[in-house]
């Protein structure tokens, strides 16, 4: 292995190019993502391109001229007192040679997965690592590693479309807007308009939808982790049905391919309403559509699925709140995490983004080279181009593969990759929700649903005939409260962890209004505010559990361990900030 250095030189006024400032909306929302995470490497980007043959010195050249190009490829991070970013006018960038033997595009592959597992120091460098794999001396390769807080999936189109034209030999057109044009950009009066509206969306959302698609015992997830086994799904004659439903409701493919997840997850879920994260690039204006760097954020939609409607409905539905959501999905995130803690804290739940739904079909369409697309797209490393589709699932006219586990930190995502002459869909579900054969069965659920959907309009409560797949059920001791399933017991560890030896009893009880109703009597004398606050930061990872409503204290110890709803009462309350109420 060797190094080149990919340099890079201004052609500008001096300090001209070197500027800083603040973040925009979603960079800082991706930024903040990451500096959060325990592990920041599964937001890490890794891509393998094809390079022109010839000395990796010209490899080099061209990845100083996209360096040059992209400003958010040179860009450092200072965290105090504010977050800000610091755009370098010079520098250079370290690329590693590494010669393969046999196997140019395997040692490619190893290289980017190799490059991908070390996290990056924002302050100390920009986020990107290259290498050029090289046979016999002559570029074969470039691996590009970068993280998400420089590129999201939009911007790697962008990357693979320059990246082709340069090594082509042709020019490339003026570059797009730079991350902090976008910062003025978001500083304008209607932007601002808009944001805000955001952030009432999601506030109203937040007070009513579940906090967890999968409500998983607290006993199952206690020892669980973020890898998750994937399944990809490729079909031609589902692309028909989905042309064929199309026609009928006049719903785009991607508004079906959700109304159809939406479906089959409340179907295994028993939930009435579907939470779905879909991933929103941010891009509808003209002027960002060739911005290069990280813009995109959440969109949040809420459906009702009712076991009396039908698949058409949930069509509509569906791409009705899909145009609120998409439109709430460019937010301020610091008043939109506000939003949410307020919100959480009120209801005295902690919402889980356990279901994501991320459709990048529409980003190569209006590609004009010939590896138009990347039909590849896996999460851990990105290969442009494709292999043939071969069908080894002959009931539902597709191909199911399994795929190798990937770091991701939801219980089901579903990432949409082609939407043209082909189906090509990727889900990695935890394995506390499904295993292998569970997770193949939703894929010809999935298949199935649609080829019936592209016959006729399909009755919700028909569903369970189309699958063997066997829902979810709740037992002795779980109640829906609130739109959540809860499991009483693991509310009753949360009140034992956070009271401690004080002596105290949880309560489950009808309510007209929410379903269920908990309440805590304990021994006084306590801080119902202090104790509801700290209920409520001991619940993230605990999706079957809420802070109780109400919280009863009491004089004395009733002796007899059910004798609390008697005990002489000294305070009661919600223990929400004032003025809130319980919603």
């Amino acid at each position: 292995m060797s190094y080149l250095s990919a340099p890079y030189q201004l052609a500008r006024s001096p300090g001209q190019a070197e500027r800083s400032g603040p973040l925009a909306f979603g960079h800082a929302n991706i930024l903040r993502a990451v500096t959060v995470d325990d592990d920041q490497t599964r937001d890490i980007l890794a891509m393998v391109f094809a390079a022109p043959p010839g000395p990796p010195r010209r490899v080099v050249d061209l990845v100083g001229v996209l360096l040059e190009r992209h400003e958010s490829l040179r860009t450092r991070y200072r965290f105090k007192p504010i977050v800000t970013q610091h755009v370098a006018a010079t520098g250079e960038l370290v690329v590693e040679v590494v010669e393969a033997g046999t196997d140019p595009f395997g040692t490619a592959v190893a290289t980017a997965r190799r490059l991908r597992v070390r996290p990056f120091d924002f302050e100390a460098a920009p986020p990107l690592r290259a290498a050029v794999v090289t046979q016999d001396g002559v570029a074969q390769y470039l691996v590009w590693v970068v993280s998400h807080v420089a590129m999201d999936a939009a911007a790697c189109e962008i990357l693979l479309r320059e990246w082709t034209a340069l090594a082509s030999g042709r020019p490339l057109p003026p570059a797009g807007p730079q991350p902090l044009d976008v910062v003025e950009l978001e500083r304008t009066p209607p932007v601002r308009r808009l944001t805000s509206g955001a952030t009432k969306y999601w506030a109203s959302r937040m007070r009513h939808v579940p906090q967890a698609m999968f409500p998983l015992s607290a006993r199952v997830t206690a020892t669980r982790d973020d890898w998750h086994p994937g399944l990809r799904i490729r079909s031609r004659t589902a692309m028909t049905h989905l042309a064929d439903i199309a026609a009928r409701t006049s719903a785009s493919h991607s508004v079906i391919m959700l109304a159809a997840v939406n479906a089959i997850v409340c179907h295994y879920t028993g939930q009435s309403t579907c939470v779905t994260t879909s991933l929103s690039g941010n891009r509808v204006l003209r002027r960002l559509r060739d911005f290069f760097g990280s813009l995109s954020q959440d969109a949040l939609l809420s459906v009702p699925v009712p076991e009396t409607g039908t698949f058409d409905e949930l069509v509509r539905d569906v791409r009705a709140a899909a145009l609120a959501a998409y439109r709430a999905g460019w937010f301020d995130p610091a008043e939109v995490w506000s939003a949410i803690t307020e919100a959480s804290a009120q209801r005295g739940i902690c919402y889980a983004r356990d279901l994501v739904f991320n459709d990048m079909s529409q980003l190569s369409s209006g590609a004009d080279f010939v590896t138009a697309s990347a039909q590849s797209r896996l999460p851990a490393v990105w290969l442009p181009g494709e292999d043939d589709l071969t069908v080894n699932e002959s009931d539902v006219d597709a191909s199911l593969r399994p795929q190798p586990a990937e770091n991701i930190p939801c219980r089901l995502v579903v990432y949409v990759y082609r939407l043209d002459t082909e189906l090509d869909v990727i889900l990695h579900v935890d394995p506390a929700c499904m295993d292998a054969g569970e997770l193949a069965e939703f894929g010809r659920f999935l298949l199935r649903l649609l080829r019936a959907a592209a016959e006729s309009d399909v009755p919700v409560k028909d569903l369970p005939a189309l699958t063997t797949l066997t829902p979810l059920t709740y037992g002795e001791g779980w109640f829906l409260v609130d739109s959540c399933w809860v499991e009483i017991d693991a509310v009753r560890d949360l009140l034992a962890e956070v009271l401690g030896d004080r002596p105290h009893f949880v309560s489950v009880l009808p309510d007209q209004r929410i379903g269920h109703r908990v309440t805590c009597h304990l021994a006084g004398p306590a801080d119902i505010e202090d104790i509801h606050r700290r209920c409520v930061a001991a619940l993230p990872g605990r999706v079957t559990v809420v802070a109780p409503h109400e919280y009863v204290v009491c004089a004395e110890v009733p002796p007899d361990p059910n004798g609390w709803a008697t005990a002489p009462v000294i305070a009661r309350g919600d223990g929400r900030p004032a003025g809130s109420g319980l919603e």
